[in-house]
């Protein structure tokens, strides 16, 4: 068990600087981002290491009894983080949003907003800061944990015998 709390640590000590380099490709406002989004890559090999804490995370569960109660109040706890995070980034990224205009309209003398709803799509280098940052990083963390408790509260998954 302790190899598996050490492996869970790594990927939460792997994903610190992943998170910092997705942020740092974020373009300034009003500059031009070229082709493609290379943090992109970055999401994907997040995803592994998302996948793989959740594995961990529900082996490391299973192997320890909780409480219901234990387990359902952080599982509340760990839901309003996350309703609370993502109200936050959503409101972080409407003023995100409002900055790219500003700095449209002080470049060309108006907004177009349909230049600023483009490059503030779902991969766009411009909201790189949106998804690489300390908030979201948190978020990852939290998000494998609820998942993981969720997953342990199914009799097939903690009768799911792991090979060591």
């Amino acid at each position: 068990m302790k190899k598996e709390i050490m492996y869970l640590f790594l990927i939460c000590i792997v994903a610190i600087p992943l998170f910092w380099f997705g942020n740092l490709m974020n373009p300034s406002p009003g500059s031009s981002s070229g082709n493609g989004n290379p943090a992109i890559i970055i999401m994907a090999i997040l995803l592994l290491l998302f996948l793989t804490m959740v594995y961990l995370l529900v082996k490391i569960i299973n192997n320890y009894s909780f409480k219901s109660s234990v387990s359902i109040f952080v599982i509340l706890i760990i839901s309003v983080h996350l309703i609370v995070s993502f109200l936050y980034q959503r409101n972080s990224f409407l003023n995100h949003k409002e900055v790219l205009a500003n700095a449209y309209e002080e470049q060309f003398g108006y907004v177009d907003w349909t230049h600023i709803d483009q490059i503030t799509s779902f991969l766009s280098m411009h909201i790189n800061a949106q998804y690489f940052n300390l908030n979201t990083y948190f978020m990852f963390i939290t998000l494998a944990i609820l998942i993981s408790l969720i997953l342990s509260f199914f009799p097939q998954i903690r009768r799911l015998q792991f090979v060591n």
